[in-house]
């Protein structure tokens, strides 16, 4: 028993690093992979145990399915195998099913105030029959265990750059669907490496709640000092960042900048404006001066305002809370 208490310590000790590491962008497909992910292991872990015999079955690695409907790109999930090919994982069938309800059931379980008796009564409407309740037990213990390890886990003290975004996705809260906001951070370590921080859901979007999330980082899991945080302008959020993380810098993301811009641009205009905006921002030179850059500025709402005299309000100053827009190289 003790050896399977420790291919379940270590299975979960790879889920948490992996649920860390492989984070391409700020987007949940790899963040609900990891996680689909772990709930196959487990079911395979259980399996295992129950049969108590490696001249029976064992573990066999895994193989790769493409889940398509998270990704235009097919992301690569690993489904769990055994030697004699007699276990199927439940959760596989998760992967049927439509973005997002796959998206809604790896939110699910990390809900704020989830209890293991909210999991298990969400696990057995997810899966209608098609998994006896002991083993819907065990899922729910050994993934709490995981779940809380790593809201837990401890992080590096310091971080270059945190980046921080909210995406919108329909959750069910009771016997309502709603949406909510997924609140995402991940961090750019000294060595340039990027990790998640945070992924929670909340039902709106605000900085207050982005203070509690910073505060958890600090007091909590050992985040001591942020060098530039990047958000969007959410009223008030450069204040909480402060009160936290009195040192760090605060920009607003460039990106979103950019995109509100865009949107409000004529198709036959969106190429050159992008062009034109890039330029603004694009000032990468060791040498680049502020005053420089809000010449850019300048420029770009002299050329544009016969045709687009609202742009103006878009960048408004103080337009310096972009100046720390640099290149950022992730391993």
């Amino acid at each position: 028993m003790k050896n399977n208490n420790d291919k379940t310590t270590k299975m979960l000790e790879n889920s948490i690093k992996s649920l860390r590491e492989n984070l391409d962008s700020l987007s949940m497909d790899k963040f609900v992979a990891t996680t689909i992910e772990t709930l196959m292991n487990i079911e395979r872990n259980e399996y295992l145990e129950e049969i108590d015999n490696p001249k029976k079955d064992k573990g066999n690695g895994y193989y790769e399915r493409a889940m398509k409907t998270l990704s235009s790109n097919s992301l690569m999930v690993h489904i769990p195998r055994t030697r004699a090919g007699l276990f199927s994982p439940a959760t596989l069938e998760l992967l049927k099913i439509n973005r997002e309800k796959v998206d809604e059931i790896a939110l699910s379980l990390y809900k704020r105030g989830m209890t293991s008796q909210d999991i298990q009564s969400f696990l057995d409407e997810v899966f209608a029959g098609g998994m006896s309740p002991s083993k819907i037990a065990n899922l729910v213990s050994v993934f709490g265990k995981f779940r809380i390890a790593w809201q837990n886990a401890k992080l590096e003290k310091y971080y270059q750059v945190v980046f921080g975004d909210v995406i919108f996705v329909t959750v069910k809260r009771g016997n309502e669907y709603t949406k909510e906001g997924v609140f995402i951070a991940y961090g750019v370590r000294e060595d340039n490496r990027r990790e998640l921080l945070v992924l929670e859901l909340n039902p709106t979007e605000s900085a207050q709640f982005w203070g509690e999330l910073l505060r958890d980082l600090k007091e909590k899991r050992g985040v001591e000092e942020i060098g530039l945080f990047i958000a969007d302008g959410i009223n008030y959020l450069e204040d909480e960042v402060s009160k936290i993380y009195p040192n760090a810098d605060f920009q607003k993301c460039v990106v979103h900048k950019m995109r509100n811009i865009l949107t409000r641009t004529s198709p036959k205009d969106k190429a050159e404006v992008s062009i034109d905006l890039k330029h603004i921002f694009d000032n990468f030179d060791k040498d680049a001066k502020v005053e420089t850059a809000l010449n850019k500025v300048d420029l770009f709402l002299e050329k544009w305002k016969q045709k687009y005299p609202n742009f103006k309000n878009y960048l408004k100053y103080p337009i310096t809370n972009y100046k720390h827009f640099k290149k950022i190289i992730n391993n």
